[in-house]
């Protein structure tokens, strides 16, 4: 009797199981089809609104960039007049006017002239022309103005193009947000083409302001504008014009989306509501589209409120949702009194099952004399009480092999094993090296934007340095003249204060210029590419470059001397490389182990004798250089970082650590080639480097 309840129990699981499998399923097959009529209505309503995007935002950018073009040729035209003339400071005044009145889309203009031109005796000489209260007004600015470091004046100077500056509030003249577009002017004096000035045209954004409020997306969208370095130009919330960035903006929010569209927008890409991120007014999530004005390199955006767009696809997903819930209760029905109807003759078939389960293979089974499925089951337990016994046979011989082909397994997994080893090992040597590669890439971005940032500053440094030098020229001959009016003690302190200040001034170019030699190798460091690859003897340049060294070392130390050993593999032939680039390698190489014996001679005198050899070989596809000194070494804790920019074992002013980081590039990135550095402190370093020989 409890055999029986046990089946019977077993019958309702069966049951059970068998309402849960058609209802999963069905509710499967429902939820697949409402994600997807979901999804499609959502990328029908995504792909209009992309097409709706890429039509504003490029209505938008061209309606912008229209202007901003027109304007830009107007000083541009201007300008070719200007330098092809002669004109009297009354006649300059004239054409500004004339520039000014026929445009009335610009606000004013300006002529920003060079230190004393064309007037020796001004050092400021600007001349502007601007409009106010329907007239066109003129005033120039002394030295309460100095726009020598101003944008607008310094950068296009600087870069020798013209160019837009970034956004600002004009104070004092016509209090409006503007930007100003610069074009240098050159003449020729002497022969030679010179810088004499700027023309400037100021352009008032007000109607660039007013034309992208006007644009309306649904309630919520909005149109904004940025400068090329992020400045919030154009908004809904005035607040935020000129006082905030899109990074800002993005930091106050802890917004990594925002960031990234600020980022993109910048770097001027384009994209058409593919990124989503939470409205600034709103704080809803929102789409948005960005594309760049062409002419200034400025971008607008575009915000697209979600909610909004999705109203009538989620009233859809809703009323399908309630239909769908409705039908699902119905089928469930449905399912449980088919499910009784098969699950009731099984009770009997399963009883007789029990029995058999247990060993009792004699057992009769009920014959079921239905003609479906449930009967041809029955049909089949018969036919299986018959084949089982034979089946067991089977089963045993088949155990026997088994286990001979797990024993074979067990072997070949073993010297799997120590293979994956092998292969492991060689893995983590190339990792090493990829690794290296990597970070000397990365450090070679690094220095270039350090480089970049330093350049300008450093210039200022150098110029204005060189001109104090000449003023101070320029003084001292004025003393000279004033000699004979000046008491002996006045004009000897005055000498002695001007000395001082050339003296300093020199001093001040000096360093800039050694700064600015470092600056020019951390941007040789970082760029990839430069000369054309030709047919080289490296043997020959070997030879060269040792001589260039030794020369140069003596020409700094008289006493310097080294003994050289060469081994030079004459089948090697030409081989196709960057001459100029190679040659490089081996002078700071070179110039290393030179400086490096020669430390050591300062330190043991005649009991050392320096030795540099040079050995080349020709190992199938490569050339193998090897150069070895017998000096100083390099210590193993530092080894690692010989080929890092910037590092360096030599005293301060004596070496940038620029020398073996650009020797690195040079062999592995430029012609995929390998170089080692082995080394014992205090007994030799030597430096392997392998090139290979058909390099396209």
């Amino acid at each position: 009797m409890k055999l029986q309840d046990t089946f019977f129990r077993l019958n309702k699981g069966l049951a059970f199981k068998l309402i849960l499998l058609i209802f999963t399923s069905t509710a499967i097959i429902f939820s697949i089809t409402f994600l997807y009529n979901y999804n499609i209505s959502r990328k029908m309503v995504e792909k209009n609104l992309k097409l709706n995007a890429e039509s504003v935002t490029n209505a938008a950018v061209l309606r912008v960039d229209k202007v901003l073009s027109t304007v830009q040729k107007i000083p541009d035209n201007y300008s070719k007049i200007i330098e092809a003339s002669d004109y009297s400071r009354d006649e300059l005044i004239d054409v500004l006017k004339q520039l000014v009145g026929n445009n009335p889309e610009i606000f004013g203009a300006g002529l920003m002239f060079e230190p004393y031109y064309p007037d020796p005796s001004l050092k400021y000489n600007t001349l502007y022309v601007y409009h106010k209260d329907e007239k066109i007004e003129f005033k120039t600015f002394g030295e309460n103005v100095d726009y020598f470091t101003m944008d607008y004046y310094q950068i296009p100077k600087e870069l020798n193009r013209s160019l837009w500056s970034q956004p600002y509030f004009d104070e004092g003249v016509g209090d409006v947000l503007m930007t100003t577009y610069s074009v240098p002017l050159y003449k020729y004096i002497n022969g030679r083409k010179q810088l004499v000035g700027v023309l400037g045209v100021d352009l008032s954004l007000d109607w660039l302001q007013q034309y992208l409020n006007s644009i309306k997306i649904y309630e919520t969208g909005y149109a904004f504008l940025i400068s090329s370095i992020g400045t919030i130009v154009s908004h809904p919330d005035k607040n935020m014009i000129m006082n905030e960035t899109i990074f800002s903006i993005a930091d106050a929010q802890k917004s990594q989306q925002l960031r990234t569209i600020g980022y993109n927008m910048i770097h001027g890409e384009t994209s058409f509501a593919e990124m989503e991120y939470h409205n600034l007014r709103t704080g809803k999530l929102s789409w948005i589209a960005y594309a760049p004005v062409p002419t200034n390199n400025w971008s607008i955006g575009v915000v697209f409120p979600v909610d909004e767009l999705m109203v009538d696809v989620n009233d859809l997903i809703t009323n399908l949702l309630i239909i769908g819930i409705g039908g699902l209760a119905i089928i469930l029905i449905l399912i449980i009194l088919i499910s009784k109807s098969i699950t009731r003759p099984l009770r009997i078939l399963t009883q007789a099952a029990g029995r058999f389960a247990q060993g009792n293979f004699d057992v009769i089974l009920p014959q079921i004399k239905s003609g479906d499925e449930i009967g041809k089951l029955n049909v089949s337990f018969i036919y299986m009480q018959n084949a089982l016994a034979s089946t067991i046979n089977d089963l045993q011989e088949a155990s026997s092999k088994l286990k001979i082909s797990n024993d074979k397994l067990e072997e070949y997994s073993r010297t799997l094993e120590q293979k994956v080893d092998e292969r492991t090992a060689k893995l983590k040597a190339a990792q090493a090296q990829l690794v290296q590669s990597e970070k000397m890439a990365s450090l070679g971005q690094l220095t270039a934007g350090i480089a970049h940032e330093i350049k300008n500053p450093l210039n200022f440094v150098n110029n204005y340095s060189e001109i104090t030098v000449d003023l101070v020229k320029e003084l001292t001959v004025e003393l000279d003249k004033l000699s004979g009016k000046l008491l002996t003690k006045e004009r000897d302190y005055f000498q002695e204060i001007t000395n001082d200040i050339a003296s300093s001034a020199r001093k001040i170019n000096d360093h800039g210029k050694r700064a600015d030699s470092i600056i020019k190798g951390m941007l040789l460091h970082s760029r990839g590419q430069t000369g054309d690859k030709q047919l080289t003897d490296v043997n020959a340049m070997l030879a060269e470059s040792f001589n260039l060294s030794y020369h140069s070392m003596r020409a700094q130390d008289s006493s310097f001397n080294i003994k050289i050993e060469t081994d030079y593999d004459t089948t090697i032939g030409m081989i196709n490389v960057v001459p100029q680039d190679i040659s490089r390698v081996f002078l700071n190489i070179i110039n290393n182990a030179c400086y490096s014996t020669n430390q050591k001679t300062k330190r043991f005198m005649d009991n050392y004798t320096p030795i540099l050899q040079i050995r080349t070989n020709n190992s199938g596809d490569n050339v193998e250089i090897r150069i070895r000194d017998n000096g100083t070494g390099i210590p193993q804790d530092i080894i690692d970082k010989v080929f890092n920019p910037f590092f360096t074992t030599k005293p301060a002013g004596q070496g940038t650590g620029l020398g073996l980081s650009l020797s690195f590039d040079i062999v592995v990135q430029e012609h995929h080639g390998e170089m080692k550095v082995d080394s014992k402190e205090g007994e030799y370093a030597e430096f392997v480097i392998k090139i290979p020989k058909n390099l396209v």
